[in-house]
């Protein structure tokens, strides 16, 4: 017997995160266009914002200590850490920290003492967010995510590698956000969260009448252009036609090129026509009454 608390919440699926996301160089919220991934990754990247508190409160006399009224948030230093398993020369210079290429030379590193404006890059990492995972631009269907933007990142561990007998190099990195002196009191990391959101099926006209042989339906599909990989998909069923959302599975669905005959199970008489994608996903339909050669 289940307990009375033994629950979780109905939009669970809706709500989950998902699989190891990627460290990019950029993010576009809006549109949920990422830039250029830094490099694979080895179990997950962490984030943790390390915010400072001070009680304000502390060196007042009769004060008590700890009240909620005077804690502040003194600073953050927002850390994005990890394991690269691939590097190129751009990112192999970025872990260094204080670095650059030698003159003319984009495959020789130079440490240096001295930082620069240039070393500090922002960073995004970005995690697959809800129950869709599809699509970008700023209306549906796109992906929905979790996005952390660090601010004047810093790997500040410097380049680590090693290597490891019969398998792949890690390379370590310790990104930190920073504040800007032109605006002291923006903190150095912001988080973006958007669910996924389903597109809307383009409407087909399906038109059904009755077949050559008995027991057949010829059905006709318009308004509708097959792109590169995809396919006219049907099913039947009796009394109500079946029913599809934009980006449903129907690669079980048979194929069915218009126009054709088939011949429907005994006692069915609705139809629903489906476009599926390359990958059996519906992105259109239409149904219709089916019509049957007796």
């Amino acid at each position: 017997m289940r307990g009375e608390y033994t629950k979780y919440p109905g939009d669970l699926t809706e709500n989950i995160q998902m699989n190891a996301g990627v460290i990019a160089d950029d993010f576009t919220p809006s549109t949920g266009v990422i830039g250029n991934i830094l490099g694979a990754t080895n179990s997950g990247i962490s984030f943790d914002p390390k915010p400072t508190f001070e009680d304000f409160g502390a060196d007042i006399d009769n004060m008590p200590e700890n009240t909620w009224q005077m804690k502040r948030v003194k600073s953050y230093d927002p850390t994005l850490s990890g394991s690269f398993r691939t590097v190129t020369a751009a990112l192999v210079k970025m872990l260094n920290g204080a670095a650059g290429f030698a003159v003319g030379d984009n495959t020789h590193i130079v440490p240096s003492h001295e930082l620069r404006a240039a070393h500090f890059k922002d960073v995004w990492v970005i995690g697959d967010y809800s129950d869709r995972n599809s699509g970008t631009g700023s209306s549906g269907p796109y992906a929905g995510f979790i996005a952390i933007h660090v601010k004047h990142a810093l790997n500040v561990t410097g380049f680590k590698w090693k290597t490891n007998k019969d398998g792949k190099g890690e390379f370590d990195f310790e990104y930190h956000g920073h504040y800007d002196l032109n605006s002291p009191d923006d903190p150095p990391y912001e988080v973006y969260i958007r669910h996924g959101v389903g597109g809307t099926l383009t409407s087909l006209t399906v038109t059904s009448e009755a077949g050559t042989a008995s027991g057949k339906s010829k059905i006709t599909v318009s308004g509708y252009s097959l792109g590169t990989g995809e396919s006219f998909v049907y099913r039947t069923a009796g009394t109500t036609a079946p029913s599809v959302n934009y980006g449903d599975d129907v690669s079980d669905w048979p194929v069915i090129v218009s126009p054709s005959e088939i011949t429907p199970e005994a006692g069915h008489d609705k139809i629903t026509v489906a476009v599926a994608d390359i990958n059996g996903l519906a992105k259109a339909a239409g149904s219709a009454t089916l019509v049957i050669e007796s």
